[in-house]
């Protein structure tokens, strides 16, 4: 598989909104041993950088395929032979589940989910 990059001028700008931002506790109040952090919104969507790194990448190893967002609740890609980046369900044994990225052309190949890991708290829980 091709390396997963992501520009470094992107990491640069998240940087910046990272170090930028006083991160807040769940009811609200500022952190005060780790200002600089993300918040849960800007956590997520630093992740998607990462989960669309991956994708396509992934889409370049299997023959520069479509990388393609999937439907919401859809248990099979739109598309016949793609990479879905973006909230994609997942039927297991138990029950449900949504990753980040997969290719699935007759079933689940690969599913990918990331983490962001963005404080001392967030490493304990993942």
């Amino acid at each position: 598989m091709p390396p997963v990059s992501v520009h470094p001028s992107l990491l640069k700008q998240w940087g910046g909104i990272w170090k930028s931002t006083r991160g807040r506790s769940r009811n609200g109040e500022e952190r005060k041993k780790h200002p600089q952090s993300f918040d849960k919104a800007q956590g997520i969507e630093f992740g998607k950088v990462f989960d669309s790194a991956f994708g396509n990448s992934l889409a370049t190893m299997l023959g520069k395929i479509p990388v393609v967002s999937p439907s919401a609740n859809a248990l099979t890609p739109e598309g016949r032979d793609c990479v879905e980046v973006g909230p994609t369900r997942i039927i297991g044994g138990i029950r449900p589940q949504n990753y980040d990225a997969a290719y699935r052309p007759d079933g689940p190949r690969i599913v990918f989910d990331s983490k962001t890991l963005n404080d001392q708290k967030s490493i304990g829980k993942n």
